[in-house]
């Protein structure tokens, strides 16, 4: 046989020299142990010089010891060197090159010798090799693809027949990748008629968990509920657990709880694995509560939780951002005497990444390294997106170098999140730029392309289609509903069509977001015929989706095709899906929008027959939108049908109704419709006195009174709303919303220091002192704890009265009840000074807040400014002007005018004049009166020329423009503007600055104040903060009664009323002679010292009567 060799000696020694020596080709070696003394066997080469021949029984006895001895490899070689020299080996030959085939996994020679040279080798060796390939390629190689195809083949060779482990495999390795039209395939295979292998719950729980990886968690739980009612199966803990994550994906907690109760029944015990899946499903639907419930469980079963179970608790409370939940559950681990893993610590990281706690994340990370853990690229990745997710990419790119000094390569997966960061940080140029230097797959350009739409850039989405098509990665659905979005950005519609239409030849089947996408894309361009032959497509399929149905009604909507858009929205109902408010809403409005209010009643007589529920929901929605578009008999007639069919009306609904009442002056319905919502429920029923007492508290306040004391008599209970003590305040009735509250106490609803401070608010504007301080303690009463914006309300109602004792002696008590005074409040007090002249008090109150490290305001400025400007202290106005700028603030129109007043009030026209010029020059022109100061003090000096151009310019001023537009709105006359321009150019500026007096007159008129305050004792109460229930009102002189009062040139008619007032029951109306000193003062003022001692005695003796 060797003479066929042309150097025999040559080709076995260059080939097996280095192989341990061959004594087993010797009869007298008795045992394979004598290789081990080399001295005592001769070699190979010393064996073939000697003349040595070996058989092919020696060939088969070498191999099957390079078998034993595991040197595959050379094995291998030796058998190729057999061949290539034409030695024809036997079934034992054949038998030991399959195996070392096998062994060494090249599984493609492997199943070429197979199907061609093992025929002769026993069934059984051939089943076991057809077995270990088949598993092989599974296992090892990740192929069941082609292990399926091997499978194919094999069951064609007659007495062939894998075992019942090798389908399982096939089918749990296409299970884990969700491949499970393959994993049925072959389990079909396995149970037909010719196999029948019976399958197990390995099997069982495969496919179950394959069906929740794909998303089809309905799916596992009706292939478990066949298997289980065919009898071919007996569930085990293995199956339970899988069913467990199936039936929390469908939110059938319930029945995980029922199949808890069977196992038990059963006798099975729980594990772990069982309690640490259902744990993770809780937690993936965001209950932590019952996570730590079943948890306590475990406990309490005695079920000792490993590193894994750990890991579970702990990553699910970092996801949920309660990353110190997760820290203490690390402590217990380490307590248990249990060792946390990669993972355990990777979830922590998370957790802090995900709550923006970064310098913690880095701490994990240097705790793993000094443990001593070799870090992986899942954690680094992980840090990287919580780093990015901070937009501080500088220190992404510094981990990614860490990264490659440690030896850690990053993977795409690694730079996909710096991708996915920078696109979410609107930086996709820049993720553009960065992804040119790897190798992108799928993700890579999905987020690049999804990143470029949110920026609307369609330059970036041509360029990255671009590269997506020369990179010649495979398109999954998602990355195909993207790309279809970018092309009807980009207005390549057709493109968008082909990638659709192209999509079964992709092995694709497109989903709902495929659907919508198209839909949409259409929708937007119009093209509405195709829309609709996409959606007909969709309906079509097995897919659900609300949104694709919402598309295609917007669109349909959006292109006056309400009626079609309605037998959508009917398809919709009928298919039983929610129905969103803002559908119904957007339906309303198209129909209404073609038919108007018409064709909304026949939308609800169209939808009539549909379920009761969505029907009364529509009809509540119709009403409210029939009411606010004011098609009043249009609403009532919806209201009526949803009486007669016994719906449910809504508050919302009442509401608009009652409010349109209001609102058109449809007072001949109000009481027929009360009468009839009275008739039908009775005033028990809670909605129904509700909207009763919501009416006449709107109407008349007492009427709603005496109503609620019917409803006390009935001990029926009833709340006046806030919304209608807000209506009546912002409407100007603060009055009747304090009677409200004041006289309903009862039957107030729950109510916050705002509601009362607005109502507080409007009365001191009003002029209601006493009663805004009055109910200021009502208020305490009920346990609100009154702000300082409450606070700010009534110092300001005091200074409009003239009250300044009593606002400074409530401004001075706000540190003893605990709060302090806001830049409103010291804008007020200065306010208030400065428009009384009060120079000196008014610059204590300034230094006073700038001390307090309040930063004033140009208004505030202004007030000192024109206080200054008042006594005639230009210089120290001037001053301030100065500060105010350079304190960054702008001047403004009255700063302006409030120095040229004071120049007017000089008679220093000169300086008003350049002063005017400067602020013109800047931009920046006076108010009415500050051109009125000018115009006045020109025209008095003589000084008519300059005047009209100063005129000219006021009629150029937009501020003024739209004063006088306003004005004559007011007097409902002709242009003004027109006529003051006029006598401008004939030179009759006296006729124009009278006309400019009149519209002053209606703007400006003189200084007064709407009443006079004199309650100083609720005042008392309320800076003391004792209890304010026990506090009289004291009554507020009326308006006219204190104009009248007021009059300076009348101080006989003052002296009348003291005389005629002067019974005991009404000197309280003068005994606060604080509350005078403003009058006294403006007669002191004004040189008419004998008229203000007259005016102190009339007081003074007064007191002294009382």
């Amino acid at each position: 046989m060797l003479g066929k060799f042309k150097n025999p000696n040559k080709w076995i020694f260059s080939k097996v020299s280095y192989t341990r020596r061959f004594s087993s080709l010797f009869p007298s070696s008795s045992s394979l142990s004598s290789h081990r003394n080399p001295a005592r066997a001769p070699t190979l080469q010393t064996l073939l010089k000697s003349g040595f021949t070996p058989t092919l029984k020696d060939f088969n006895h070498f191999l099957f010891f390079l078998s034993q001895s595991h040197k595959f490899k050379s094995l291998i070689q030796l058998f190729s060197q057999m061949n290539s020299n034409d030695i024809k080996g036997n079934a034992q030959t054949h038998s030991i090159f399959t195996w070392a085939l096998l062994k060494e996994h090249q599984y493609e020679e492997a199943e070429q010798f197979m199907k061609t040279q093992i025929a002769e080798v026993s069934l059984s060796r051939q089943n076991r090799f057809w077995n270990i390939l088949i598993q092989g390629l599974c296992i090892n190689r990740n192929d069941p693809e082609y292990a399926l195809s091997v499978l194919r083949d094999c069951l064609r060779i007659d007495d062939i027949l894998p075992s019942s482990f090798t389908f399982f495999s096939l089918i749990h390795s296409f299970s884990s990748r969700g491949m499970m039209g393959r994993a049925i395939e072959v389990l079909e295979t396995m149970t037909d008629e010719k196999i029948k292998y019976p399958f197990d719950n390995f099997v069982c729980s495969s496919l179950i968990s394959g069906f929740c990886r794909i998303g089809k968690p309905e799916l596992a739980v009706g292939f478990y509920e066949n298997a289980e009612s065919s009898g071919a199966l007996r569930p085990n803990v293995v199956t339970y657990t899988a069913l467990v994550s199936a039936y929390c994906r469908l939110g059938r907690f319930d029945e995980v709880c029922n199949l808890a109760s069977r196992m038990e029944k059963e006798g099975l015990d729980f594990d772990v694995v069982f309690y640490g899946c259902w744990i993770h499903e809780y937690f993936m639907e965001g209950d932590l509560e019952v996570a730590l419930k079943k948890h306590r469980e475990m406990v309490e079963k005695n079920i000792d939780l490993d590193t894994i179970g750990y890991t579970i608790l702990i990553d699910g409370f970092s996801k949920e951002g309660n990353v110190e939940k997760a820290v203490g559950f690390l402590g217990k681990i380490k307590k248990d005497g249990l060792t946390p893993n990669l993972v355990t610590y990777t979830a922590i990281m998370f957790g802090f990444c995900k709550k923006g706690k970064l310098d913690e994340a880095f701490a994990v990370l240097k705790m793993v390294e000094d443990l001593g853990i070799k870090v992986d690229e899942f954690m680094y990745a992980t840090l990287i997106d919580g780093v990015c997710r901070r937009c501080d990419f500088d220190r992404v790119f510094h981990l990614l170098d860490s990264m490659e000094k440690k030896g850690i390569n990053p993977s795409i997966v690694t730079y996909n999140t710096v991708i996915n960061g920078l696109c979410k940080a609107g930086k996709t140029s820049e993720a553009d730029e960065f992804s040119k230097g790897i190798i992108g797959d799928i993700f890579t350009y999905s987020t690049l392309l999804h990143g470029y739409i949110k920026e609307e850039n369609v330059m970036g989405m041509l360029e990255t289609k671009k590269r997506l098509e020369a990179s010649g990665v495979c398109l999954d659905v998602v990355m195909c509903n993207i790309l279809i979005k970018a092309l009807f950005m980009m207005g390549s519609i057709e493109d968008a069509l082909a990638i659709y239409k192209g999509m079964p030849e992709m092995d694709l089947v497109a989903n709902s977001v495929t659907y919508c996408t198209m839909i949409d894309g259409y929708c937007r361009v119009g093209r509405i015929g195709e829309a609709l032959e996409i959606f007909d497509e969709f309906r079509a399929t097995s897919v659900s989706s609300v949104a694709c149905y919402s598309c295609i009604i917007h669109g349909l909507c959006r292109q006056g095709m309400a009626s079609v858009a309605v037998e959508v929205f009917i398809e919709l109902h009928e298919k039983g899906f929610a129905l969103d408010i803002s559908l119904r809403v957007m339906l309303i409005k198209a129909i209404f929008a073609e038919k108007s209010g018409e064709g909304v009643l026949n939308l609800i007589h169209r939808i009539e027959y549909l379920s009761g529920e969505i029907f009364g929901t529509v009809c509540n929605d119709a009403i409210c939108f029939l009411c606010k578009k004011g098609f009043f008999d249009a609403a009532c007639d919806v209201f009526m049908l949803m009486l007669r069919k016994g719906l449910v009306v809504e508050n919302k609904s009442y509401h608009s109704i009652t409010k349109a009442i209001r609102t058109d002056g449809k007072k001949w319905f109000t009481r027929p419709l009360l009468n009839t919502l009275v008739k039908r429920y009775g005033i028990v029923e809670p909605r129904i006195n509700k909207i009763l007492l919501n009416y006449l508290c709107i109407r008349d306040a007492n009427n709603a009174h005496r109503f609620l004391d019917i409803m006390k008599e009935r001990k029926l209970t009833a709340t006046i709303s806030v919304n209608v003590l807000t209506k009546l305040t912002r409407d100007g009735r603060a009055l009747d919303a304090y009677k409200l509250l004041i006289g309903g106490e009862d039957n107030l609803p729950v109510m916050d220091v705002v509601d009362y401070s607005m109502v507080v608010d409007r009365l001191c504007k009003g002029g209601h002192m006493d009663k805004a301080l009055n109910l200021c303690a009502f208020a305490k009463r009920k346990g609100i704890t009154l702000s300082i914006i409450t606070y700010n309300s009534v110092i300001n109602g005091l200074c409009r009265q003239g009250c300044f004792i009593e606002a400074f002696r409530l401004f001075n008590s706000l540190e003893k009840i605990d709060l302090f005074p806001s830049e409103i409040t010291y804008a007020t007090l200065i306010d208030a000074l400065s428009k009384e002249g009060y120079l000196h008090d008014t610059r204590m109150l300034f230094d006073s807040m700038v001390l307090k490290g309040f930063k004033p305001n140009t208004r505030i400025y202004n007030s000192l400014i024109n206080v200054y400007c008042k006594q005639g202290q230009m210089e120290e106005a001037l001053k301030l002007v100065l500060e105010l700028e350079v304190r960054h603030l702008k001047p403004d129109e009255f700063t302006v005018s409030s120095v040229i007043n004071g120049y007017y009030q000089k008679g220093d026209m000169e300086g008003a004049l350049e002063f005017f010029f400067e602020f013109k020059r800047k931009g920046l022109l006076p108010d009415f009166l500050g051109f009125m100061y000018l115009i006045r003090g020109l025209c008095a000096k003589g000084r008519m020329e300059e005047c009209r151009n100063i005129l000219r310019e006021m009629l150029q001023a937009p501020s003024i423009m739209e004063l006088l537009k306003i004005a004559e709105t007011e007097v409902k006359t002709e242009s003004i503007e027109s006529f003051l321009v006029s006598l401008c150019e004939q030179g009759s500026v006296e006729e124009a600055i009278v006309i400019l007096n009149e519209v002053g007159s209606i703007f400006f008129p003189v200084a007064g104040r709407s009443g006079a305050y004199v309650g100083s004792e609720n005042l008392k109460e309320l800076c003391d903060d004792r209890d304010l229930g026990t506090v009289e009102s004291i009554s507020l002189i009326s308006d006219c009664e204190f104009n009248k009062e007021i009059g300076l040139s009348n101080l006989v008619e003052l002296e009348n009323i003291v005389k005629a007032r002067g019974n005991h029951e009404n000197r309280s109306l003068l005994t606060d002679f604080n509350s005078y000193y403003a009058l006294i003062a403006s007669l002191c003022s004004r040189g008419e010292l004998g008229k203000a001692k007259k005016l102190a005695k009339l007081l003074s003796n007064s007191d002294r009567g009382g």
